[in-house]
């Protein structure tokens, strides 16, 4: 019998599998729980603070995390949003903070591991360059 290992039940809990399938397909999902690591965060907890060094972007699973730029506010993230890509696509400073807001759930990926997921999965690829260019430019 052939097995292949494009099924994420068999790797992920269902709960993050519910979570991510609105902005994940199966690939990416099986993906994911290959290269990322799972992480649960208090609120309060800084995910990114503005200016410093990416070295790792973060995918939520659950809770709310605010994105703080300059002191304001900017945006709420949640469950499938990406959070560090631009520093890491870029090699610039983080351009916020952003902090957990609630509890949060999340899996997190070096440098290299996120770059291995985006090369394995090249519309995850589009879609996070895509948002990360749009988030950019409405920072500048």
């Amino acid at each position: 019998m052939f097995w292949t290992k494009n099924n994420p039940d068999k790797y992920l809990p269902k709960r993050v599998i519910d979570a991510l399938q609105a902005n994940f397909n199966d690939h990416e999902l099986v993906e994911l729980s290959k290269l990322g690591t799972p992480i649960e965060v208090e609120a309060g907890t800084k995910l990114t603070v503005q200016g410093t060094i990416g070295k790792e972007a973060l995918i939520l699973v659950d809770g709310i995390a605010e994105v703080v730029r300059n002191g304001e506010t900017v945006a709420t993230l949640r469950g499938g949003d990406v959070v560090g890509e631009i520093a890491l696509l870029t090699g610039e400073p983080r351009n916020a903070t952003v902090q957990a807001t609630t509890a949060v759930s999340l899996y997190a990926m070096s440098a290299r591991e996120f770059a291995s997921l985006l090369g394995r999965c090249p519309r995850l690829d589009r879609s996070v360059n895509s948002t990360a260019v749009h988030r950019a430019t409405a920072n500048a």
